[in-house]
């Protein structure tokens, strides 16, 4: 574990309230590496102590390693990256080919199936890695590298960009891991090769770099590791021959398998680690387990597509804990069932559909047992197959309402369970009323229609309730699910806009509308007698106009004006006389010598009313 001296502290106190300190984890002496008052969680190197066995801490799952509340790489696939740092073509051109070969086929086998026993609140590892591609460079900064040079390489790689990549270039990928592999020659000096073999470490990336050990808020997290060449090494190789014949690139391999799995498990130093601070890399740490001869003599313990590799084990968070170098998941299988369905009471649904879809190999048969609740019948109630339907009936007096059917698959000591879904519908209707009218006070509208439009089956007879406000009356409706009323505004209502409720029943349903009626003012007609007369010229022409009030209007209140004059013609309105409620007045009209012969129409209007009456009259 290390975290940068001077730059670092510098960074801090100036960012140190929006970031977050990472610890740098790695394959070497944990306590040459610490920097903070926890132990690190280190891969030794060969021939140093473990921190010693895992036992419990604050967070245990009881196997061996804890849970510590970060996140895992839980996305899939994992996605690799290699960043291929000095002189490979020179000193070892094969060594690329092989770490290509091992970083294409180590998703989905065995061996990293041991890290989907890893998990957060949100998933697991997945068995998934894909191999994204490689960046070269040959050496700009030299043989002589420490932990910020990886820092910058892994920079320089995401800004160059990777063809193919999920992400453009100069954009981290975070479900990706940067691994800068080292070729012979070139130094970590840190303590590669003394109390580490390799390290993975992650930091967030911006403004285009990498900042190891710190993660800031509102910036992707970049998972990077370090792995050298260490060939001729004791300290970080296995053995010599290796199983392809390139001692430094095989070791390398074993330290990648380690570094991959503690990255994607713990990629932030928060996720999984023993009490002791170990990852699950760490905690197996150079122990290979059960090996074979490869064919040319080595030592090899995993086969991944016909290519032999030594490598380490890696803790299994499963079975109580143990080191393992593969991991299958027991034969399960999941459950299912299609959709919901909906019928009336005594009626049966289509079919369901059981499924029990089948994981990790297994091969049993499924019983699945149907059980719902009351006043739901199911068909049948029990039967033994991986693939199955069954019907579901209401009873009659079942309510209406969404019911959950308890369903169980079992297999032996298998059992998993889901639901399906009954929705029951009651025969029922809705109900509405034609528009709106208006009338004055006093006034009748025409028929409203009351519509009752049945749905679920529904086959009875409905009762109307008008129940109208402010006095106003509504003729009885027939007792039947299209039916016709009218409403009487008194004279004395006020004009206005009025919600006349109206209910609709059938045994225990009910449902409300409202219809709406208008009142206008009070207002009045005009008549006017005779329609037309003729005239001499000069000479006077009597007609008289009518007022009939409407909706209790005052005749008196009328104020009459005539239009129609021209030259020698001049028509005037006389006063307003009431009596027995209606009013008259009369229009005179005054022909003198000037007047031209003609016909000549003269129009009656009064304020208050769009009412008009005319009279004509022709002049010889």
């Amino acid at each position: 574990m290390k975290i940068k001296r001077s730059t670092c502290v510098l960074t801090l106190l100036v960012l140190g309230p929006f970031m977050t300190a990472v610890t740098l984890k790695a394959q070497g002496n944990s306590e040459d590496r610490q920097t903070t008052v926890s132990y690190g969680r280190g891969d030794v190197i060969r021939g140093f102590p473990h921190n010693g066995a895992p036992s419990g801490g604050a967070v245990v799952t009881g196997n061996g390693i804890n849970y510590n509340g970060g996140p895992v790489m839980h996305n899939s696939p994992v996605n690799l990256y290699y960043i291929l740092y000095g002189n490979w073509s020179g000193l070892d051109s094969a060594g690329p080919a092989i770490l290509d070969a091992w970083a294409n086929n180590i998703g989905g086998t065995p061996y990293f199936n041991i890290n989907t026993t890893y998990g957060d609140t949100v998933g697991n590892v997945p068995n998934a890695v894909t191999f994204v591609g490689t960046y070269t460079d040959t050496g700009t900064l030299g043989n002589s590298l420490n932990d910020s040079s990886i820092g910058t390489l892994t920079s320089n790689a995401i800004n160059h960009g990777f063809a193919g990549a999920p992400v453009p270039a100069g954009t981290a990928d975070p479900n990706g891991l940067y691994m800068v592999l080292t070729a012979p020659g070139v130094a970590e000096t840190t303590g590669f090769l003394t109390s580490y073999c390799g390290w993975h470490w992650s930091g967030s990336f911006v403004n285009g770099a990498v900042t190891p050990g710190y993660i800031y808020s509102g910036y992707p997290v970049v998972k990077f590791a370090f792995i050298g060449d260490a060939a001729g090494y004791y300290s970080c190789t296995a053995q010599s021959p290796s199983p392809n014949g390139d001692t430094g690139v095989d070791s390398m391999i074993s330290v990648m398998a380690h570094e991959l799995s503690e990255t994607v498990s713990d990629p932030q130093g928060n996720a999984w680690y023993a009490s002791n601070g170990e990852e699950n890399g760490d905690l197996c740490a150079w122990n290979f387990g059960t090996t074979y001869t490869a064919p040319n003599g080595s030592s090899a313990n995993v086969a991944i597509n016909g290519v032999n590799y030594l490598m380490q084990q890696i803790w299994l968070n499963a079975s109580g804990g143990k080191c393992a170098l593969s991991y299958a998941a027991a034969p399960d299988f999941s459950v299912s069932v299609s959709g919901s369905q909906t019928v009336l009471p005594v009626g049966t649904s289509g079919n369901y559909t059981l499924t029990a879809t089948p994981s990790n190999g297994f091969s049993g048969t499924v019983t699945w047992t149907i059980s719902p609740p009351s006043g739901i019948t199911a068909s049948p109630t029990t039967f033994t197959a991986n693939s199955g339907t069954f019907t579901l009936t209401a009873s009659n007096n079942l309510g209406a309402g969404n019911y959950s059917i308890s369903i169980t698959g079992t297999s032996g000591a298998l059992s998993h369970s889901t639901t399906a879904t009954l929705v029951v519908s009651a025969p029922d209707f809705s109900v509405s009323v034609s528009g709106s009218q208006t009338v004055p006070p006093g006034g009748t509208s025409g028929n409203y229609t009351l519509t009752a439009t049945p749905s679920n089956g529904f086959n009875g007879t409905v009762t109307w309730n008008i129940t109208p406000p402010s006095g106003i009356t509504a003729s009885t409706p027939a007792v039947a699910n299209t039916a016709t009323f009218t409403l009487t505004a008194p004279s004395s209502i006020a004009p206005s806009t009025y919600s006349i409720p109206i209910t609709g029943t059938s045994g225990l349903l009910s449902h409300s509308t409202t219809a709406t009626l208008v009142v206008s003012a009070p207002t009045f007609t005009l008549g006017i007698a005779p329609a037309s007369q003729s005239a001499s010229r000069p000479s006077v022409v009597h007609y008289t106009v009518t007022i009939t009030p409407v909706g209790g209007f005052n005749p008196a209140a009328a104020s009459l004006s005539v239009s129609g004059a021209t030259t020698g013609v001049t028509p005037s309105i006389g006063p307003i006389t009431v009596s027995n409620g209606s009013g008259s007045s009369t229009l005179t009209v005054t022909v003198t010598s000037s007047a031209k012969k003609g016909n000549r129409t003269f129009t009656v209007s009064g304020a208050g009313s769009t009412s008009k009456a005319t009279a004509t009259l022709s002049i010889h």
